[in-house]
Formats: C-alpha cells, sequence, structure tokens
C-alpha cells in the first residue's frame, strides 16, 4: 500500500509541475509589430532559411513576465515580416511540443517551399504546447533529410532558451558540417540571456553565423539590421564625383563638384541654347554661364572643352562653321569673366551629335546648343 501511495503522489507532484508550467500566460499575445521597409541596393546572401523553433517543456515558463513559447512565435513572425521579397526558400520545424513529457520529438511544421510570411505565420499559430524534452540535436539531424538535395545556402536560424544537451547538439552540427561544409550558416536566437554562451559554443562549431540575444532584435529598427546581417550583403556604390549618382549608373563619373546633374550624372548646363542660324549669346543665358564660371573658380585643377552644336538644317561645313562659333561666343564669355584662356578650349561639332530628333522644331531648338566636357588634369 505504501508503494502505491508514494507512486500516487509522485504522478500527482509531477502532472501539477507540469500543469504549472503551461499554465503560466504571456503578457499578451497580440503582436502589433510594424517592420521597418528594408530598401535597395542588396544581395541576397542566402537562398534557404529552415527556422526551428523550441517548443519543449523548458519554453513553458516565463521570463520577465513573457511566456517563452510566445515570444519565441514572435520573433520568428517578426523575422518573416521584415524580409524583404527574395527569391528564397522557407521551412519551419519544430523540437518538443508534445503531449508526453519525456518524449525526444522534432517535426516538420512548414516547407521547405518558396516563401510565405502568411503561411509561416498560420503554421506557428498551430505550435500551442510547450512541453517534452529538449531535442535541439534531434531537430539539427532532421535538417540533414529535410534538405536531402540542398541547391544554394541554407541558414538555420534556431529560436531557443539555450536549455539543451550540449553533447549530442555538438555532435548533430559537426553531422551537418560533413553533408554540407560551407553550405550552411546558424544563427541561434537566444531568449535566456544566461544560455547564450553555451550557443556560441555552437555557432563556432558551424564556423558560420553568430548568436543574438532575443531582446536585442525584438524592436523593429533592432530587427530590420539582424534581417540585413542574416539574408543580405549591401552594395556600397561609390560616387566618386560626389553628384549624388552612383558610379555604376552615372554616365558621367567625372563631373565637377557643385554641377547640377540630371538622373544619368551628366552636368545639366541649363538653357544654353542659341537661335537658329545665329551664335549670339541670349540674355537668359547668363545666370547658367555665370553658374560655370563659378564651378571653374572652385575647381582650379579643371580644364573645359566647350562643344558647339547645331540641328541639321543648312550644309555640313555650314553647320560645322556654325557649331565652332557657338563654342567660340561661350568660351570668350567665360574669359570674360575671369576664367583663363589656357584653361579652355573649343571645338565644333555641326549636326553630327542630336540630343533630339530634328522633325520637330522643339527638337531642333535642343539640337541648337553648347555643351561643356570637363577635363581633369
Amino acid at each position: 500500500m505504501a508503494v502505491k501511495l508514494n507512486y500516487f503522489f509522485l504522478t500527482l507532484f509531477l502532472f501539477v509541475g507540469i500543469s504549472g508550467c503551461q499554465t503560466h500566460s504571456p503578457k499578451s499575445t497580440a503582436d502589433s509589430f510594424q517592420p521597418v521597409e528594408i530598401k535597395g541596393p542588396y544581395i541576397q546572401r542566402t537562398d534557404n532559411v529552415m527556422f526551428i523553433l523550441d517548443a519543449s517543456l523548458s519554453m513553458a515558463k516565463s521570463i520577465d513576465g513573457e511566456n517563452k513559447l510566445e515570444y519565441a512565435k514572435k520573433i520568428i513572425n517578426r523575422i518573416c515580416t521584415t524580409m524583404p521579397k527574395m527569391h528564397i526558400k522557407s521551412a519551419l520545424r519544430t523540437f518538443g511540443h508534445t503531449s508526453r513529457p519525456t518524449q525526444f520529438r522534432t517535426d516538420l511544421v512548414y516547407g521547405p517551399k518558396k516563401h510565405s510570411s502568411d503561411e509561416i505565420g498560420d503554421a506557428i499559430k498551430t505550435i500551442s504546447r510547450a512541453s517534452g524534452m529538449s531535442a535541439l540535436a534531434k531537430a539539427l539531424l532532421a535538417v540533414k533529410d529535410d534538405y536531402d538535395n540542398l541547391s544554394g545556402h541554407l541558414s538555420i536560424i534556431v529560436v531557443t532558451d539555450g536549455e539543451l544537451m550540449r553533447a549530442p547538439t555538438k555532435r548533430a552540427i559537426l553531422s551537418l558540417k560533413e553533408k554540407f561544409g560551407q553550405q550552411f550558416s546558424l544563427y541561434p536566437i537566444v531568449i535566456n540571456t544566461k544560455n547564450k554562451k553555451v550557443m556560441e559554443e555552437m555557432t563556432r562549431i558551424a564556423e558560420q553565423g553568430f548568436v543574438a540575444r532575443a531582446e536585442d532584435i525584438f524592436s523593429p529598427e533592432d530587427m530590420a539590421t539582424y534581417v540585413n546581417k542574416v539574408f543580405l550583403s549591401r552594395i556600397h556604390h561609390k560616387d566618386k564625383d560626389g553628384d549624388g549618382i552612383a558610379d555604376n549608373k552615372d554616365s558621367c563619373p567625372t563631373t565637377p563638384a557643385g554641377a547640377r546633374v540630371n538622373i544619368s550624372g551628366c552636368w545639366v548646363l541649363g538653357n544654353i541654347h542659341f537661335n537658329s542660324d545665329s551664335w549670339s549669346i541670349r540674355e537668359e543665358m547668363y545666370p547658367f554661364l555665370d553658374e560655370i564660371v563659378a564651378i571653374l573658380e572652385n575647381n582650379p585643377n579643371l580644364w573645359m572643352e566647350v562643344q558647339g552644336h547645331t540641328d541639321y538644317t543648312g550644309t555640313s561645313f555650314h553647320n560645322y562653321e556654325l557649331s565652332k562659333n557657338r563654342a567660340k561666343a561661350v568660351m570668350n564669355y567665360l574669359i570674360r569673366k575671369g576664367i583663363s584662356s589656357d584653361r579652355l578650349t573649343s571645338t565644333g561639332y555641326g549636326s553630327t551629335r542630336p540630343v533630339e530628333s530634328n522633325k520637330s522644331e522643339s527638337g531642333k531648338a535642343l539640337n541648337r546648343r553648347v555643351e561643356l566636357k570637363p577635363i581633369h588634369k
């Protein structure tokens, strides 16, 4: 009889203890998260992401008043809603989440398939129980089968409190390395900070990835930074001439400082256009020419080729002479304003370089122009 009573009280104790853990409720299961929009330019650095959610018994507890499982679910949801549009496959696997407290269990609850934030969110909602043993090692080994024919790079994001069995987990990571080599990275997110060093040890074994504390990436801004680090390589384009147009989009990468440019990065000279068959400088051209004078004064190592152009009216010889006179008229204006003549040269191109069609009057008017080509010495 005593044996039976002891067995009864032991069973009752386990039941109450486990139930007590499971009745911890979060402050709020709702999440009004508004993600920060991530804009380019960037290069996608991974092709697959596997989320592993710790739903073992220790996640039934609360930390700082927040149920750990619910907190972990929010983290994954926030990652997914912050991720920019990418060509990426995703999957979600859990460990724990069982009615048997001593069971080592892992389940694939989503994917691998084309990433859908909404679908992963729906899958996360089905994870309602934190119970069972910490089976991270089993989950990691299962990833080998999930990605038996891995194409591209795999990022494994584990959201856990870090309560794990070290030796089996180490062996599982080594097994992943044996199968995938440098094709995978490990990114643990630790809810319980005291176990951060344990997860750092696991990341060192993987040799690729890093550990993050859940509290450090929870805000929209911090989450955007995290997503950038895991999924993207930022492109920091150079802008050699400092005109605000990146060199890879700049058709005129040596524009002088202070010059106004168009979306292609080329110097916009303003209204330096001429009447038909004329090289006289009109009064409305003065402000634009004076702007050029100021730029030359501020860039003493800048020389200039003044280029004259015409529409296609008239003979080639006439247009050539007319274009030379237009270039000289502008060059002489700059000289009169104090620019040294040895910094300037003039060339006429006739009608050989139209910027618009000569079939309309407006097009011909735009072709009757002077352009400047900066020469750096």
